[in-house]
């Protein structure tokens, strides 16, 4: 029997090594939002969260298409949320991010395909 080659430590992750990531990760609960992170399985996570980055997807977290490169749920998304931007918007305050990202799920199921509907934040 062959001895099993282990990964080196640079190549392995941590996740939630600190205390930036727990507060980000409880504000993001807390808000009932969703991230690439956790809908797309990303193993980055601990890695930007820890640094004060993050990435939000609006528009639920179940898309209409069936990407291939993509481990975002496929199937019939639930309706919109009208206070999604607002919790967006106040979590990003929050976390007192460095650097956020946008990004949405397909929302062919929607008239003008989410792009209107999700509408403009307005404090």
């Amino acid at each position: 029997m062959t001895d099993r080659v282990r990964k080196p430590e640079w190549l392995k992750i941590s996740i939630g090594a600190n205390e930036r990531y727990t507060e980000t990760k409880r504000i993001i609960e807390s808000h009932c939002l969703h991230t690439i992170y956790s809908s797309g399985r990303c193993p980055n996570m601990g890695e930007c969260w820890g640094r004060g980055t993050a990435t939000f997807m609006i528009g639920g977290n179940v898309c209409t298409r069936s990407c291939k490169f993509c481990n975002t749920q496929a199937g019939k998304p639930l309706p919109l949320d009208p206070q999604e931007p607002v919790h967006v918007a106040e979590s990003i305050a929050l976390m007192k991010l460095s650097h956020a990202v946008i990004t949405s799920v397909d929302r062919d199921d929607l008239p003008d395909l989410g792009s209107h509907s999700l509408g403009p934040y307005h404090p």
